[in-house]
């Protein structure tokens, strides 16, 4: 097998057991399997939680969706008690977004799970094998980072 054959092989493998690991950590996350909210709305309270007094125009563009869409959502997260939207202090025009206690609970819960849940699953590994593995995604989010960099500049 040449070095070119053995990287699509490996990239077809990463590609399959990326599907796969999603599909298994969603069964396994009990937030999101017992949850009223969709996993686009889980998404966004993780960002409305790690970034206080977000608008709804940075919200939509974390989330890679329209604004009109974003406003949807969050109308939603609203009406479920899981989001207050307030207008901001230092720009009247603008709308932010924070959670309510009702969503800080929730996203605490979750945040809670998720650590037991990789607390579990990472036991099963050597203390060896746990520091490959944080080293190999370290890496790949670098290299990932890096791509992102030269896209966004137009290198790419």
């Amino acid at each position: 097998m040449t070095k070119n054959q053995e990287t699509e092989a490996i990239i077809s493998e990463l590609m399959d057991l990326g599907y796969k690991l999603r599909e298994v950590m969603f069964k396994l996350n009990p937030t999101i399997f017992k949850s009223e909210l969709t996993l686009t709305q889980l998404i966004a309270l993780q960002y409305i939680c790690h970034i206080p007094n977000i608008t709804l125009k940075e919200l939509a563009d974390k989330l890679v969706i329209a604004q009109s869409s974003a406003s949807e959502l969050v109308d939603r997260l609203v009406k479920l008690n899981y989001v207050d939207r307030k207008i901001s202090p230092e720009d009247r025009r603008k709308i932010v977004l924070n959670l309510s206690p009702k969503g800080k609970k929730f996203i605490d819960k979750h945040v809670e799970e998720n650590k037991a849940l990789f607390k579990s699953l990472i036991s099963k590994l050597s203390l060896e094998e746990q520091k490959d593995y944080l080293k190999a995604l370290q890496k790949f989010y670098k290299v990932s980072l890096e791509l992102v960099n030269q896209i966004e500049k137009g290198e790419v």
